[in-house]
């Protein structure tokens, strides 16, 4: 067993640093954990790799073969994977012993130890760059077996550029959440390999599944499992969402409550949600019906939402995917960013659907063809509104297109479920302009604006800084709806600094005059060497 002197004095020494001090630990401990779980990997993957060795040397004992070369292993190995290997005569392969291994040196069950060790072997032969990456505390571990299983399916001759492509992108950006992280990620793919985008759809709709099993830690309650393709995901989530919000303000119970009462309803085959306000209690009681029959009709009705950009226009739109003909059933809503262009089949770039990530462009034009639509650019901020406190809807859904999630650092809430934040207050004079707005969450709105010690700061180009109690800079959207959609960036260049401004015209000036010197040589050229006529 390794020694705890050394981490518990340090944590003797830390328990004296300060809070500035200890966000460097926080820095500190987090890249040293990634370079750790590099090393994990690696280990992983030798460990199966000699795993394999032994296996095939012991094939060749039990097949009677006198020579153990790398050829003739090679060869066992296809007689092997032809059948030649029943698992009763020759035991467990080279693969299910490392798994085994792995998983008692790391207490993990056989499938996480399975993972490790194909990512380990990514890590090794397919994505060194990107593994360096985790190597170098660019990225953690989560995110690197989500690039694993997203370039799962690309093929060979892909994946080296694709590993270069997402190393650079990787290195040459700040730290950035999950969101972000995923959708830089399958936004290459999708650029470098749309046949692997093409391959992903048709595996995740065939995977589809639920499952519904006891939960073993809590007697009498179970949990509800599955997956679904994102466009259906997204629409059972909006579902439960409206269903759960259309029930009266007084209703006891927690959203997430609501929300699982809303799929028990749906599974009865209602498609309204029981309100247990006191209201519709006592009337409930009064006319001498059960609770449970009673809706809700007063509910605010709302639709879905897509929002899609074009080279000179980005469009929002609202689609009704009510399934029930109910006229009181609450209508859900979720939203979809897309190139108009791509609805139109000009392309087939991505699109993005708010809280599920990046989609194909199949996906996104099957699911807007009823929506209602609002089109947007960089340029639909209206300057008669700069004065108004509230955005108009147009600058809002600009604002939410054109980040991912919310722009707090680290956070993946929902673009379309955040407020509109001024980066400089209204009321100190901060405009209603785009490029004084962004995305927060309603928690990190609140720790902005009412904790002790944070700061922001918007640039022009919609970067947004965030500076910590400590003194910490972090830049909250590393990667953004405008990375992903180039029409949501503003078309006007911004001033350059005078430094800059002077060279370029240094530059411009020398080129010029290279320019005539080389029209003039030519000149010549052509007096002396006429051409025959």
């Amino acid at each position: 067993m390794q020694s705890t002197a050394q981490p518990l004095a340090q944590m003797g020494e830390d328990e004296q640093h300060s809070a500035t001090e200890l966000v460097e630990v926080l820095h500190h401990s987090n890249a040293v954990r990634a370079a750790a779980d590099y090393r994990m990997l690696q280990a992983a993957s030798l460990i199966h790799e000699e795993r394999e060795q032994d296996h095939l040397v012991r094939l060749a004992a039990a097949l009677g073969e006198e020579s153990t070369s790398l050829a003739d292993l090679e060869r066992l190995a296809v007689r092997a994977a032809a059948g030649e290997d029943p698992r009763a005569q020759y035991g467990p392969n080279g693969l299910e012993q490392a798994v085994a291994e792995v998983g008692a040196a790391l207490t993990i069950p056989p499938s996480r130890a399975r993972e490790f060790i194909e990512a380990g072997s990514v890590l090794r032969h397919q994505l060194p760059f990107t593994g360096a990456t985790l190597g170098a505390g660019r990225i953690d571990l989560p995110r690197f077996l989500a690039v694993v299983k997203r370039t799962s399916l690309c093929t060979p001759e892909n994946l080296d550029l694709l590993d270069k492509l997402m190393a650079e992108a990787i290195e040459t950006r700040e730290p950035m959440s999950m969101t972000r992280f995923l959708a830089m990620i399958d936004k290459l793919i999708a650029q470098n390999d749309p046949a692997a985008t093409r391959r992903r759809r048709e595996l995740v709709d065939n995977d589809r599944n639920i499952s519904v099993r006891p939960d073993r830690h809590t007697p009498g309650q179970a949990r509800i499992g599955g997956a679904l393709p994102a466009d259906q995901a997204a629409a059972v989530d909006a579902r439960l969402n409206a269903m759960a919000a259309a029930v009266h303000a007084g209703d006891p119970r927690t959203a997430a409550q609501r929300r699982a009462d809303a799929l028990v309803a749906l599974a009865n085959g209602a498609a309204t949600l029981t309100c247990q306000c006191e209201t519709c209690c006592a009337s409930s009681d009064e006319i001498g019906t059960d609770a449970d029959e009673s809706t809700v009709g007063d509910s605010e009705t709302v639709g879905s939402e897509v929002s899609e950009s074009e080279d000179t226009e980005t469009e929002v739109t609202e689609s009704d995917t009510t399934a029930t003909s109910d006229p009181v059933a609450p209508r859900p809503t979720f939203h979809i960013v897309v190139n108009l262009s791509t609805l139109l089949g000009h392309d087939d770039d991505p699109a993005f659907l708010d809280g599920q990530g990046v989609i194909d462009a199949d996906t996104a034009r099957a699911l807007v063809v009823e929506a209602k639509r609002c089109y947007v650019n960089a340029d639909t901020a209206n300057a008669a509104q700069v004065d108004r406190y509230a955005p108009s809807r147009k600058v809002a859904d600009l604002i939410r297109s054109g980040e991912l999630c919310c722009s707090f650092p680290g956070c993946n809430n929902r673009a379309f479920h955040a407020d509109v934040d001024h980066s400089v207050p209204h009321a100190d004079g901060g405009p209603t302009d785009p490029r004084n707005l962004k995305p927060l969450c309603r928690f990190h709105h609140r720790i902005k604006t009412f904790a002790a010690g944070w700061r922001d700061y918007q640039d022009p180009l919609g970067e947004v800084f965030f500076q910590s109690p400590t003194g910490h800079t972090y830049l909250g959207n590393a990667f953004t709806g405008r990375d992903l959609f180039e029409s949501l960036t503003r078309a006007t260049r911004l001033p350059d600094d005078p430094a800059r401004q002077r060279i370029d015209t240094i530059r411009a000036q020398r080129g010029a005059a290279v320019t005539r010197a080389d029209k003039r040589a030519m000149e010549r050229w052509n007096e002396q060497n006429p051409p025959p006529f």
